[in-house]
């Protein structure tokens, strides 16, 4: 009897702990002005060339800004789409990009959004990014 009160509470710490950690979104700046800055020189190098200069795409090569962008992603985690980038780009050679370069990339992506930068650089390893949420409209 006790050990499933025991394993219960447990349970109930963890799914509370779980649920903090994930309600950060990408509104509560994720990523600093600086990882940015490099992830779009990093951008122009790598991946201008498929999803242009402006980020809007060319031919079948989807758009990495505005409201389509926003509304295929929203609702997920900001994991979900660095790790939709790290094993499928760039294109010509998936996967060859460096975790650290996926995520300052994916902060310029971020900033590209319109969403705010922070204290803190966006982590480069998917479980942590899990816990941020992608919301496409700015909370109230």
């Amino acid at each position: 009897m006790r050990l499933g009160i025991l394993t219960s509470a447990i349970g109930i710490i963890l799914l509370s702990t779980l649920y903090a950690q994930g309600s950060k979104s990408v509104w509560d700046g994720v990523y600093t002005t600086q990882q940015a800055d490099r992830g779009a020189a990093l951008y122009a190098e790598d991946c201008a060339s498929c999803h242009a200069d402006d980020l809007l795409g060319s031919g079948p090569m989807p758009a990495l800004t505005g409201k389509e962008f926003r509304k295929e992603w929203d609702g997920q985690s900001v994991g979900d789409l660095f790790e939709r980038m790290s094993t499928s780009m760039p294109a010509d050679r998936p996967g060859k990009l460096s975790k650290e370069v996926d995520a300052d990339i994916l902060a310029f992506i971020l900033k590209s959004n319109d969403f705010p930068a922070g204290q803190a650089e966006l982590k480069s390893s998917a479980p942590e990014l899990h816990q941020i949420r992608f919301v496409a409209a700015k909370p109230l």
